[in-house]
């Protein structure tokens, strides 16, 4: 007979095997709190969709949301009673889809991070720091939230200013691949913003 209802994985990814296969016996049912495995190692996942460095309080969790899955019925109601008692809203995602969602997850947190970092650089040379460049990135974020990316993208490229842009480049020049990287997406953000 297990010896608890419930085991959580919070695991790196790499482990859950491994450390699923020797919980399985004590416990009625598995899960882990990966976004980008799937459920074959456990039966069930929930994945709060936010980002935790070690310093946040237990309130973190309301009102985001937590991605969840489950093998059976009962597994699925699970993951979503937990999404709730720690206060996200709980929304189903599926092995299939799996692979996207953290990918969207990644570019929604870290590859923020990495364009931000580069800015912040740059903004250092000029003789700014981030608290400058702060409440700009704030307000874009709110607008994409508001009104999603095509809605709210503005500067040099949407006004086709190719000038600007050469300039922007080479000041850039410790960034060039991922300036030239992202120019060429929010060019192609911008021409489906024309055609919205």
């Amino acid at each position: 007979m297990p010896s608890a209802d419930i085991a959580l994985l919070c695991v790196p990814d790499a482990a859950i095997p491994a450390v699923a296969f020797v919980a399985r016996p004590h416990v009625r049912l598995v899960g882990h709190v990966s976004g980008a495995t799937p459920l074959d190692d456990v039966d069930f996942s929930i994945h709060p969709l936010q980002t935790f460095t070690g310093s946040e309080t237990p309130d973190v969790f309301h009102g985001i949301g937590a991605a969840i899955a489950g093998r059976t019925p009962e597994a699925l109601a699970t993951a979503d009673q937990l999404a709730r008692a720690l206060g996200a809203e709980p929304f189903p995602v599926d092995d299939a889809h799996r692979a996207s969602y953290h990918a969207a997850a990644s570019f929604a947190s870290n590859f923020v991070l990495t364009v931000l970092d580069a800015a912040e650089q740059l903004a250092a040379e000029a003789g700014l720091d981030r608290g400058h460049l702060a409440p700009l990135v704030r307000q874009t974020v709110d607008n994409w939230a508001a009104s999603g990316a095509a809605s709210s993208l503005t500067g040099p490229i949407v006004r086709g200013d190719e000038a600007t842009i050469a300039r922007q480049r080479d000041a850039s020049r410790d960034f060039a691949d991922l300036f030239d990287a992202l120019a060429d997406a929010t060019r192609s953000l911008a021409a489906r913003g024309e055609h919205a």
